[in-house]
């Protein structure tokens, strides 16, 4: 917590002992107050405070009776700021950003206002006698994020307008979001009202099993109109009601990529939830016939085949959204359920009231999760997501679409990560501004973070993220990465079995597993998973890849070559193929691959990692050295440059000046 007295500095100018009298009657009641409340006194500032507290509670409670004291005649104008994060304690001080952050807060207060994080605000959500009001994002000066703060609104304590706000801050971001009235997505309710129903079944047969064993898969729902169009608005049915039940908290949500595997399956619902290992699964079709639009959604017991329950919406689609309200509004009423203010929030949230704007934003998303890099893919999905952001220029999720399209380019090595970072970093900004309670935004944050190698930022991002949205798969799945590369094998395997818990059929973060243990150098572990998923996926490009590039690690360099050039594609252009070629000693076929990359980089963007990689087989330092600085001045190749430090192709390099440097300069 920062306090301080404002004007203080013209008053001492004006009427040193009055001055001084108030500053004595300051340090009185902070003193008193602070003492009551469990807090300590780190520093004085002349006319300001800094003190921490056991937690955010006391530290509010602290502030709103100091504020009500320092009104009282002769009033003192006081401006108080509080945070909640860790900090590095000396003989004499504490430091860290969360005390930079309480310092930016407090300095835009007003007299008689207390304005808190988003981080105190959350501890605050159940106390009932402590009310808060949301007032703006901003972007702090020299402090790397962004922030949505809140003012308390308790009686007596001053409120600030926005016009009043005058501190340590870059220009602000963004306005206030809207507040969504409507209720949350169509078949969500309907699952909600299942899980109370069925709470209260198990109540009564004396079983006590709770919200967090349960488990649903969402299957693709079917398109009765057989046409691509209405196909494309379908699927988008389907991923809105996995997106809807990610936030619900205990509840195991398979993700679209795993439930699309089962698009026009002849499978049982036995089968699939037994290869999905979940409990429930939930079906449907959607018919589009002259602007009427009919839902029917189907809730299957998994165990037993058993239809728990049914129903069908009928309206025009213009109203699409009025159909979600009135479906939320039927179940809530028939199952007698009350939606926390936080849910309400978090799951009543419309994604957009321009229906032709989400038409497009779910084309733009059907391109950008067809996956395998394709530029021209990526090139589609970006052009759709902005004509969305055209058509309804408060549309949060269309933002973050575009923001996570670049980053795609990163992901797949397609384009310079400096280049994609300064793009995906505005419109992530942007989608945090118009809602400051979306995961998909705070996902976007955190990887934008982790790419630029901001770890604390990234790690806080993503925890959020996973907070509003616990079956978040990407959130995870950057976290396991994170940890890996802090050499934590265990919470690599904690967060790697969460994501393949929720997304069992995905070959991409299988093989994600595979290069993390590839930089732990447990290669045989690495090698293990991707044959059992190969049983699997047989023909998986990435898997093989994972599993050659893990042989690498054992030095069994020739059977890694036998897997590169057994790939349907990049067959005898690979780098990791042409590295091995050096390691085995066949340097002809080695620099054709460099030739043929070094070519390549002249025409479209290669990682320069890549090119280095194949000059360290060959045995060339220099070279390999210099197109590591290369890749370190774009940007980096994101997880390339992170493994830096544990990389066992670089492992000679460890005594080179050169190799230290750029070491110093990655986490």
């Amino acid at each position: 917590m920062f306090t301080d007295i404002e004007g203080y500095t013209a008053l001492m100018q004006k009427d040193e002992l009055q001055a001084l009298s108030i500053r004595k009657k300051h340090r009185d009641i902070f003193n008193t107050a602070t003492g009551k409340c469990r807090g300590e006194l780190i520093q004085y500032y002349g006319d300001g405070t800094l003190s921490i507290f056991k937690s955010s509670i006391d530290a509010i409670v602290c502030a709103i009776e100091m504020q009500r004291a320092f009104q009282e005649e002769p009033s003192i104008p006081v401006r108080i700021g509080v945070h909640l994060g860790d900090i590095i304690r000396t003989e004499t001080d504490i430091i860290g950003d969360a005390v930079n952050i309480a310092s930016r807060i407090e300095s835009l207060a007003v007299a008689g206002s207390i304005l808190i994080s988003d981080k105190v605000n959350d501890d605050l959500r159940n106390q009932n006698d402590i009310e808060t009001k949301y007032l703006d994002v901003f972007e702090f000066k020299n402090v790397n994020q962004t922030m949505p703060v809140f003012a308390i609104a308790n009686e007596g304590i001053v409120v600030p307008e926005l016009s009043e706000i005058n501190g340590k801050t870059k220009e602000r971001i963004g306005k206030s979001f809207k507040n969504f009235k409507r209720k949350a997505a169509i078949v969500l309710l309907i699952l909600l009202g299942f899980i109370v129903t069925l709470l209260i079944n198990r109540n009564g047969d004396g079983n006590n099993d709770t919200l967090k064993d349960l488990s649903i898969a969402v299957l693709p729902f079917d398109n009765m109109n057989y046409d691509d169009d209405s196909d494309v608005f379908t699927d988008g049915i389907t991923e809105d009601i996995i997106t809807h039940l990610s936030k619900i908290q205990h509840l195991q949500v398979i993700s679209r990529a795993s439930a699309m595997h089962y698009k026009n399956t002849e499978k049982s619902i036995r089968q699939i939830a037994k290869e999905l290992d979940v409990n429930y699964i939930l079906e449907g079709s959607v018919r589009v016939n002259n602007n009427q639009v009919r839902i029917n959604a189907n809730l299957v017991d998994a165990s037993n085949d058993k239809n728990l329950w049914a129903d069908n919406y009928d309206n025009n689609l213009v109203q699409i959204f009025k159909i979600q309200s009135d479906v939320s509004r039927d179940i809530a009423n028939a199952l007698q359920i009350t939606l926390s203010d936080t849910e309400e929030s978090r799951l009543s949230n419309e994604p957009t009231n321009n229906p032709e704007a989400y038409t497009v934003f779910k084309e733009a998303q059907m391109f950008l999760h067809r996956g395998g890099g394709k530029v021209e893919e990526l090139k589609k999905a970006e052009d759709l997501f902005k004509r969305a952001i055209e058509l309804d220029p408060n549309f949060c999720r269309a933002y973050v679409g575009v923001a996570e399209t670049y980053l795609e380019y990163i992901f797949w090595g397609r384009e310079s990560p400096k280049k994609m970072l300064e793009l995906a970093s505005k419109p992530a900004l942007k989608a945090l501004a118009i809602n400051a309670n979306d995961g998909g935004t705070f996902g976007a944050l955190g990887a934008i973070s982790y790419y630029k190698y901001d770890k604390e930022t990234a790690i806080l991002y993503l925890k959020k993220a996973i907070e509003i949205n616990p079956s978040y798969v990407g959130a995870y799945n950057k976290l396991a990465w994170i940890y890996t590369f802090e050499g934590n094998l265990e919470l690599m395997e904690e967060n790697f079995n969460k994501v393949l818990k929720l997304d069992p059929l995905s070959p991409k973060y299988i093989g994600d597993m595979g290069q993390t243990y590839y930089y732990l150098r447990e290669f045989q572990k690495a090698i293990d998973k991707m044959d059992e998923a190969l049983k699997v996926f047989p023909k998986d490009n990435m898997l093989v890849w994972m599993k050659a590039s893990n042989l690498s690690g054992l030095g069994k360099f020739q059977e890694a070559i036998d897997l590169y050039t057994a790939r349907s594609v990049a067959s005898n252009t690979n780098w990791m193929l042409g590295y091995c070629y050096g390691m085995v000693g066949n340097h002809e076929k080695a620099r054709r691959i460099l030739e043929y990359q070094l070519n390549k980089s002249e025409l479209v963007y290669v990682p320069p990692y890549m090119i280095a990689t194949i000059y360290m087989g060959l045995g060339d330092v220099e070279n390999a050295l210099t197109w590591l600085e290369k890749d370190y001045e774009v940007g980096g190749q994101g997880l390339f440059f992170w493994g830096l430090k544990q990389d066992i192709k670089f492992d000679v390099l460890k005594n080179e000046p050169r190799f230290q440097a750029l070491l110093d300069k990655t986490p």
